[in-house]
Formats: C-alpha cells, sequence, structure tokens
C-alpha cells in the first residue's frame, strides 16, 4: 500500500492529524515496532502499566491496519476483551523478529511525497530529514492528537489480524473455565500457520487432526464413503478429548503418514485452552465440546497454487482426485461452515505447513 493511501485511511478516522502523527504513522507502517522490543517480560511490564491508566472508549476499533505488513492494536478494547498484556507482549516480540522491509531512507523519501491537508512540504521534509540524519530520533504524536485520540496502541505485524479476530470473538462471548478451539477449513488454507500463531499468543498447546487421520489399512470405500471417515475420531475421542472433558492430561499417539503407524505417545498437560486444528475437526462429536470454531476458506486457484508450492507438482493429483474431494463432501454434508463458526478467508492467514497426503 503507497503511504499516501495509509495516511488517507488514518486521516479519515483521525482528521485531527499533524505532520508529525503522519511522519510516526509511515513509520510504524514501514518499519513495525522493532525498534521499541526488548523481551517479552519487559514488553508486557510496559504494556500492563500503561493498561492499568486508560479509560473506556466504547467505540474504538480493536485493531486498525496500517499499511500490508502492521497492525496498530488497541490497548482499550484490547483491555476490555481480556486480551492480556502478555498475549500482546507475544505478539510484539515475535513481530521484532521480522527483518523490516524497508529502511529509514525509505520512509524519509516516503514522508516528503506525502499531501496533509495543513502541513507545508517544508515542515514534512525537515522531519524526514530528522529521520536520516538523527538515527537515534523517533517520531512522536503531537499534542493535538493526543488531546483529541488519546493514543494507546501496540504495533504488531498483519499476520496477527485472524488470531486478533479470535481472541475478540472469545472476549465477548466470556470465558470458561477450560476453552477448546477448533480451526476447520480446505487444505492449504492456513489451518497449521493460524494454529501456531494462536497457540504461541494463548501459551495452548496445538492437537493437529493430522494426527488422527485413519491408518490405509482401515480407508476402505466404506468409510471414505462416510463424510468425515477420513479422520480418525473413535481414537480422538477416546485418547483427547474425554480426557480434556475429565480435565486431565491428554496422552496420545500420533499418526504418521509417511510411515503409516502410530508413534509413540505425546503427552499434553491440562491447560486453560486446547487447540484442535486441521480438516474434520468440526464433527458433530467435536464442534458441540468447542467454545470457538475457526473456519478458513480459500479460492480454488489460490488453493492449488499453495498446495503446488507446499508439496510439488507430482502430489496435486492426490489433493485434487482424492483429499480435496473428501473434504468437500465433509463440509457439504455438515453445512460447514455454519452459523456457530467464525470465517476467515484465505488473504487473512498463510498457508499449513501440512497435510497428510
Amino acid at each position: 500500500m503507497e503511504a499516501q493511501a495509509i495516511l488517507s485511511a488514518q486521516l479519515a478516522r483521525h482528521p485531527e492529524m499533524a505532520a508529525q502523527d503522519a511522519v510516526k504513522l509511515i513509520f510504524q507502517a514501514m518499519l513495525g515496532c522493532g525498534h521499541l522490543v526488548s523481551g517479552v517480560a519487559e514488553v508486557e511490564a510496559r504494556i500492563r502499566l500503561e493498561t492499568e491508566g486508560l479509560l473506556p472508549c466504547p467505540d474504538e476499533p480493536l485493531y486498525e491496519r496500517i499499511g500490508d505488513d502492521y497492525l496498530r492494536v488497541n490497548l482499550r478494547p484490547a483491555a476490555a476483551l481480556g486480551i492480556l498484556p502478555g498475549m500482546l507482549a507475544r505478539m510484539m516480540v515475535r513481530s521484532a523478529q521480522d527483518m523490516p522491509v524497508h529502511t529509514r531512507q525509505e520512509v524519509a523519501e516516503a514522508i516528503r511525497h506525502l499531501h496533509l491537508p495543513g502541513a507545508g512540504p517544508d515542515e514534512l521534509d525537515g522531519l524526514a530529514g530528522r529521520l536520516t540524519g538523527e538515527p537515534a530520533w523517533l517520531p512522536g504524536h503531537s499534542e493535538r492528537y493526543r488531546a483529541a485520540y488519546r493514543p494507546a496502541y501496540r504495533v504488531v505485524a498483519s499476520r496477527y489480524a485472524p488470531v486478533l479476530k479470535a481472541l475478540e470473538v472469545l472476549g465477548r462471548r466470556g470465558g470458561a473455565a477450560r476453552q477448546l478451539i477448533t480451526i476447520d477449513g480446505p487444505c492449504g488454507s492456513g489451518k497449521s500457520t493460524l494454529a501456531a500463531l494462536l497457540g504461541d499468543v494463548l501459551q495452548a498447546p496445538v492437537i493437529p487432526m493430522d494426527d488422527f487421520y485413519v491408518p490405509h489399512a482401515q480407508k476402505t470405500p466404506e468409510r471414505l464413503a462416510r463424510p468425515g471417515g477420513n479422520a480418525d475420531l473413535e481414537r480422538l475421542l477416546a485418547e483427547v478429548l474425554n480426557p480434556w472433558q475429565r480435565g486431565e492430561a491428554i496422552a496420545y499417539r500420533p499418526y504418521s503418514c509417511r510411515e503409516d503407524r502410530l508413534l509413540p505417545p505425546v503427552t499434553v498437560p491440562c491447560s486453560p485452552v486446547t487447540i484442535l486444528e486441521g480438516s474434520y475437526s468440526n464433527l458433530p462429536a467435536i464442534a458441540r465440546l468447542a467454545t470457538l470454531r475457526l473456519f478458513l476458506t480459500v479460492g480454488r486457484a489460490e488453493q492449488l497454487r499453495r498446495l503446488r508450492a507446499r508439496d510439488g507438482e507430482a502430489h496435486l493429483p492426490a489433493f485434487q482426485q482424492r483429499w480435496i474431494p473428501l473434504e468437500e463432501m465433509y463440509f457439504r454434508f455438515y453445512g460447514l461452515p455454519d452459523g456457530g463458526c467464525t470465517v476467515l478467508s484465505s488473504g487473512e492467514t498463510d498457508v499449513d505447513t501440512n497435510c497428510c497426503v
């Protein structure tokens, strides 16, 4: 997104922006938050201290996009939704680990080409010069902006948008003592990527449905003709969901597609939140236990592009002729995504990192 478009989008919400606010915006949109980040504990402490003194702002969105690469997460709605400082701190620290895609010189050049009502080119040019001439200088908000909007936010990478959407839904529903989040959708829609991000933010274990595909010997025509029959629901219930319901630690045997056998048991401690990700995680016996059901969508062309990039051209026919039709039969039979699902589009997630072939 061009710098002027980023500025115009923010001006629509914040018409009191001054030149230094525009500079701060473009600086963050191009360089992110790495210049302010240390360790998780230090970042968490600073967020906690700032959050304690904030007054509510009912119409403030949880987050706002600032270009293609970063988001501003507003602290007031985050606190109201129960998004803890530690969660935001982990997002910030992971975001800061990304290498910035731009330099200060590029930011300065973008600023020099901005058009901001009430700000002359000399003012913007002077601020741009500070960015390149004073390497330690960081732009701040104007007093006018602070008085009008009381800004309180943190900058994180845009890949956290679906994580924030999930946390927003959880916060609005209220928290149970223990929560089960399921992430379903077609192969290549980004389920594993989202599960890893959400699991890190929530410090929650992630259990892949790939560990519960049925062995090849059990993939009879009769079983595969049953919607969702490709999943070993019986073993999932016995080894994972029944102990989870009892509040016990989980010990299950992952299935290896490549070796076509069950591997040694994996232990998952009892946790306030457990994430079950993968196709077939909306089977009724699972869905009835879930606190939040996320469903990711992806267009066919983009799905095939992702699968080709991930697994290679040689594996694409297996997806087209077998695995995708099985998933689609399951989605049609159970009417997925249904009204109980929170739907995220493929543009909000990246590609899966695993899928059973």
